[in-house]
């Protein structure tokens, strides 16, 4: 009840106009038409990716985007049959929408240039709900943000099932009906399930024994959720509450204001293991997740403290090559100190690994004299100092030449790893006089074996 409370004036408040609230916006992005998008009129604080129930994108549900909104939310509202019908005619026995659902969250974050990437919160009624539950269950970690579904049901109508990946287990329909969800053990985010407890679709005691089942999940019985949308106050008000509970705690990472990088979009990886290292490691264009989140953490268990720098979120704004060996001058004396290491090693990764020569190659003496090894994992031709839209959709050809900056390092304290599969990587066509390359199986993202890419790191830049 307490949930209920805190924002029952202000959801009242919201739903006071008598107009249907209408989209500022409608954009189509790759499998995804007429995306009604919804701007807070001050600074964005979340991002909600919104999935329509089953008869679309109504004036109901446009209402409860814009109240949303009106909380600091930007909304993507979508037509969820209608992508679902685009997705399924795609080629492959499954489908994976959690990766086209990210992909529309980073264009249109950065189409509407908001002042921070956000993990997208997943909000549904009905279908979209139960979607919005399938895809935390399915996506990797770090992707969402969390879900709410209203008026929860496990059946999902689908002509092709879902990919089934660590955490989405199903049973399927008999003929083409689609699947039945089953509960996971636990989710990587959080998830709420608004139910009204007279529910007529879908059985409130199945319901609330299916969210029992998946840990951390929370259940709140709500009047008048409706599986097209909740259009009154009281249906209103808990999803309010649900999407600032969700989001009040989306944070860059646990910096010390007096740390003298608080301005950074640090992720810190301490250890326990005595050793004389630390590494810093400059994240992908997705952000700190996958790839970067376990090297950082097998390199943490083997010894090595690693200062995560978030790419997306650094390069959400202008940068230059300057400017990033001074923050790494920053970051690299500050923990170098605060963790009592001497040596430090700069790891980047796809475009983390681009940037990087040219940061290194500005570094002050300061920095220069803790730097032990330069590792780039994956780059690629060009640097981008900026986040572009393009460069999610095609390779980056707008960005700045890498291969000046490689003939300016030296092979003996610079390694070029990259998997053999990957057709865009620059390091096989660099000079070994400038890299010491490190062929690996695999493609870009090393076919997910990131233990063998950590040995390798550690038996290569150990201490002499």
């Amino acid at each position: 009840m307490n949930l209920i409370a805190t924002t029952l004036v202000i959801a009242a408040l919201a739903l006071g106009a008598a107009a249907p609230a209408l989209a500022q916006e409608k954009i189509s992005h790759g499998r995804f038409a007429d995306v009604s998008l919804y701007r807070p009129k001050g600074e964005a604080t979340s991002f909600v990716l919104f999935l329509s129930g089953d008869a679309g994108w109504t004036p109901a549900l446009g209402a409860q985007a814009q109240a949303l909104a009106e909380h600091g939310a930007a909304v993507a509202g979508i037509h969820t049959p209608n992508m679902l019908a685009r997705i399924g005619k795609e080629s492959g026995d499954c489908l994976l929408p959690d990766g086209d659902l990210e992909n529309l969250s980073h264009f249109l974050q950065g189409y509407a240039r908001l002042p921070a990437y956000f993990p997208p919160l997943l909000v549904g009624p009905g279908l979209g709900g139960t979607l919005a539950y399938a895809m935390l269950a399915q996506a990797p970690e770090d992707t969402f943000a969390g879900a709410i579904s209203m008026g929860f049901c496990p059946e999902l109508a689908l002509k092709k099932p879902l990919c089934k990946g660590e955490g989405v287990h199903f049973t399927q329909r008999a003929g083409s009906a689609g699947l039945t969800l089953l509960p996971a053990p636990k989710l990587r985010a959080p998830w709420m399930a608004l139910q009204d407890s007279e529910d007529k679709v879908c059985s409130p005691a199945a319901a609330q024994k299916f969210v029992a089942q998946v840990g951390g999940a929370e259940l709140v019985l709500v009047p008048g959720v409706e599986h097209v949308g909740a259009p009154g106050p009281a249906a209103l008000t808990p999803l309010l509450a649900a999407h600032q509970k969700l989001t009040k705690d989306l944070v860059v990472a646990p910096v010390a204001p007096d740390s003298g990088v608080a301005d950074l979009p640090l992720v810190l990886v301490p250890s326990t293991v005595p050793s004389d290292t630390l590494a810093v490691l400059l994240s992908g264009d997705g952000g700190w997740a996958g790839i970067d989140k376990q090297l950082a953490a097998k390199l943490a268990a083997a010894g090595v403290p690693v200062v995560g720098l978030d790419s997306l979120r650094y390069f959400w704004s202008a940068r230059t090559p300057d400017g990033l060996a001074q923050d790494l001058d920053r970051v690299m004396r500050s923990f170098a100190a605060q963790w009592k290491k001497s040596r430090v090693v700069l790891i980047g990764y796809s475009q983390g690994a681009d940037v990087l020569p040219f940061a290194v190659n500005r570094l002050p003496a300061t920095a220069s004299g803790l730097l032990a090894h330069t590792v780039l994992i994956g780059p690629g031709e060009k640097a981008s100092f900026e986040f572009r839209l393009a460069n999610w959709m095609t390779p980056n050809t707008a960005g700045l030449p890498l291969m000046p900056e490689l003939q300016r390092m030296a092979a003996d304290r610079t390694l070029c790893i990259y998997g053999t599969d990957d057709r865009e990587t620059l390091c096989p066509r660099v000079p070994t006089a400038f890299v010491t390359t490190v062929p690996m199986a695999g493609g870009h993202h090393f076919d997910g074996i990131y233990q063998k890419l950590t040995e390798q790191i550690l038996q290569r830049t150990r201490s002499p």
